[in-house]
């Protein structure tokens, strides 16, 4: 793959382009991530007790999603 890739232009440009877009998606995502950690911690305790959550789990929320959380608000 490595020869054939020195001989095709075409194909390194498909494989930049294919590990730029990937790339791009990452860091699209760990900055919106970001962003909600941000925006979920300048909620007041009052606020995120509103939304069943509580400020230690605010990580696992917006990285795992809430059907994983790292505990269960109830038990």
């Amino acid at each position: 793959m490595a020869e054939e890739s020195k001989d095709c232009p075409a194909l390194q440009s498909s494989v930049f382009r294919t590990l730029l877009s990937a790339w791009s998606e990452m860091f699209r995502v760990w900055r919106q991530k970001r962003h909600d950690c941000r925006q979920l911690n300048l909620l007041s305790d009052s606020g995120l007790k509103d939304l069943a959550i509580d400020r230690s789990e605010i990580p696992s929320i917006v990285h795992a999603g809430t059907n994983e959380r790292r505990r269960n608000h109830g038990d």
